[in-house]
């Protein structure tokens, strides 16, 4: 990793991860990460580095979704459906160890339920027979700091491993849309994410650079085709069903197949607003020792995230992403980020991506999610200031929605039709 100096975290952070029904010490429980998106196997992978036993669980599906509507009331947004389906699913496997389980599901304060949701989920695991199941819940309060035995240790790798599957993602969207063998770049993809963890598993590192040097030779090697560039699509959103390909029902792929290119966040982003409204937080109310960590912790990732990009930056033709207070200045016009949610986020990385010259936009979300209605409410606000960029709210309640083509297909024409109006006078 970059030679740089250690943030100061504290290994005992004042607000340290939440644990229920804990009756075993962590040492002898196995660690289940539900998988949101690839970026589960390197978490888990990292955990394991550090001498905790963790496996992520199977990617969720519609047996998955079947027992999370089973379960819940129907108030609740999808990731919360999904998450507690593959927490039951699994519990319900023959031979599991309850016992010696703890299942990782991260929170966080303010307005989004899914941050809030463990309380329900210990409440079915109870009620389902699963008492003795543990929640173990890192929150985004302190930076989701506070896990394990060398928090700080962790933190920092699992950072890592956040970033080298951003980046692996990246190139799978940048190539396949113009791959000419189909398929390749899928399977250079998941050998990407078998290096990857292999290398957390090593401790990161040169381990991990030495993998993103062979991910790059790998890419090099792809045949492509870009002589007729595709029109590209921002898909952004609620994080969970951004990144999900069976929450969001395969939407990056659709967007291909209907003849465009899309450009998606990422979990590091997350990360880095998490950080950015943790340190104005601190400014607010003069806790500057915080400050002073949180800042410390931003420095380290963003000099980490540059050395990690390098191997593969010749190979990527999107820039790098914006300072999170870049983006803060952004969306400033629209939206305070003061007020936080994720609203924020999504907005300001679609200014960003705007500027950058994208050519429509897909903004995700469960239904009813507030932080993703304030979004679509915005729209018409950002679409102005854009020369009425196309835009398609999609909004997924549990169900299968079955005239996603038919609408995908339109919207991807008005992108086309913008792209082309677009370079006419540019």
């Amino acid at each position: 990793m970059p030679n740089v100096a250690l943030p100061v975290l504290p290994d005992a952070p004042s607000v340290a991860a939440e644990r229920s029904a804990s009756t075993l010490p962590l040492t002898e429980k196995t660690v289940y990460i539900p998988f949101m998106s690839d970026h589960a196997l390197v978490l888990a992978a990292a955990l394991r580095h550090h001498g905790i036993r963790s496996e992520a669980l199977p990617p969720p599906n519609d047996e998955t979704m079947d027992i999370g509507l089973s379960l819940c009331r129907g108030r609740e947004c999808l990731p919360c459906f999904l998450a507690i389906g593959d927490v039951i699913r699994a519990c319900r496997t023959p031979g599991f160890d309850t016992a010696h389980s703890a299942f990782l599901l991260p929170g966080s304060p303010g307005p989004c339920r899914f941050g809030q949701y463990r309380v329900l989920q210990r409440a079915l695991l109870d009620r389902q027979g699963y008492a003795d199941a543990e929640i173990l819940s890192p929150t985004s309060e302190n930076s989701y700091r506070g896990f394990g035995e060398r928090p700080r240790a962790l933190r920092l790798l699992a950072w890592s491993g956040v970033v080298t599957v951003d980046l692996l993602l990246k190139l799978l969207h940048e190539f396949r849309p113009y791959e000419l063998e189909p398929g390749v770049t899928d399977a250079a993809y998941q050998r990407g994410i078998a290096r990857l963890t292999q290398a957390m598993e090593q401790g990161g590192g040169a381990h991990l650079m030495r993998a993103m040097r062979e991910i790059a030779r790998d890419f090099e090697s792809l045949p492509v085709d870009r002589s007729t560039p595709r029109p590209l699509v921002a898909f952004l959103g609620e994080i969970y069903v951004m990144l999900n390909p069976h929450g969001n029902q395969e939407m990056i792929r659709q967007i291909e197949a209907a003849g465009a290119e899309a450009i998606s966040g990422s979990v590091g982003e997350w990360l880095h607003f998490v950080d950015e409204t943790k340190m104005d937080r601190d400014r607010l109310f003069g806790t500057w020792l915080s400050l002073m960590g949180t800042k410390g912790l931003s420095i380290y990732q963003r000099t980490a995230e540059k050395r990690l990009r390098a191997p593969i930056a010749h190979l990527l033709r999107h820039p790098p992403d914006s300072s999170m207070r870049e983006m803060f200045d952004m969306v400033r016009p629209y939206f305070d980020p003061l007020l936080g949610m994720e609203t924020t986020l999504t907005l300001a990385k679609t200014i960003e991506l705007a500027r950058h010259g994208v050519s429509g936009v897909v903004n995700v979300m469960p239904f009813s999610c507030m932080p993703g209605i304030i979004v679509a409410g915005m729209a018409s606000r950002v679409r102005a200031d854009f020369n009425q960029l196309p835009w398609l709210d999609i909004v997924y309640d549990g169900q299968h929605l079955t005239n996603i083509r038919t609408r995908l297909e339109a919207f991807v024409h008005q992108v086309a039709q913008f792209a082309r109006s677009h370079a006419k006078t540019h």
